[in-house]
């Protein structure tokens, strides 16, 4: 397939206001320093467990009002970008990225996972994206040519993550990172002949598992 470059967009945060419903979730308005509420903070995670802190834990449980917007966002903001029917990751992937840590815990390419090669990945931060605090990612295939992909709350970028080799740095910033993403395949692309299954919660990469359809 043609890689995607990188292309940012906007949304409006007034209907689809992530960071308010992710603050409420996690109980903590002040999401740029969660790292000074956080037990554990200065350990550097790894793959195994770049989903266990305790606001992971608090978001996992977020509620249908969230839902609700998300799919809304999906259908008024992702669909016509690719303008037909797509297959959404069901739930988003929660990230936090600590002030001297990891939000990710290796550099990669998604398909390392079994991801369908045919995902486009959305990833949408609640706070300010900049510097070491941000996803960091290739031009090109093999390249390794990293370079940050910045962005303000009302943002988001699609890249090609299956393709594309993206991870962190160290955050040297004074800011955590609270982010969250999700993969999107156009209907016409989709198929779940040897679907692989989610690293962590081994959901297999089908509709009525990892994926959800929205026509």
């Amino acid at each position: 397939m043609n890689v995607i470059q990188p292309r940012l967009f906007r949304y409006d945060t007034a209907k689809y206001d992530f960071r308010k419903m992710v603050s409420e979730q996690l109980q903590d308005s002040d999401l740029e320093h969660l790292h000074a509420r956080s037990d554990n903070s200065d350990q550097v995670v790894a793959r195994a467990n770049d989903q266990s802190t305790i606001w992971h834990k608090r978001f996992y449980q977020i509620g249908p009002q969230f839902f609700q917007t998300y799919e809304a966002f999906i259908d008024e903001v992702v669909k016509p970008v690719f303008g037909e029917s797509v297959v959404y990751q069901k739930i988003p992937t929660f990230r936090v990225h600590y002030h001297k840590n990891l939000g990710v815990g290796e550099f990669h390419r998604d398909r390392d996972y079994a991801h369908n090669v045919n995902e486009v990945n959305f990833w949408l931060p609640v706070t300010r994206a900049f510097d070491t605090n941000t996803i960091w990612i290739e031009s090109e295939e093999g390249k390794e040519d990293f370079q940050p992909l910045e962005c303000g709350v009302g943002e988001f970028w699609m890249f090609n993550g299956c393709h594309l080799k993206h991870g962190n740095k160290i955050n040297t910033t004074e800011q955590t990172r609270v982010s969250f993403d999700f993969r999107v395949i156009p209907y016409s692309k989709y198929s779940d002949t040897d679907a692989g299954r989610s690293i962590n919660m081994k959901v297999e990469f089908k509709i009525g598992g990892y994926y959800k359809l929205m026509v």
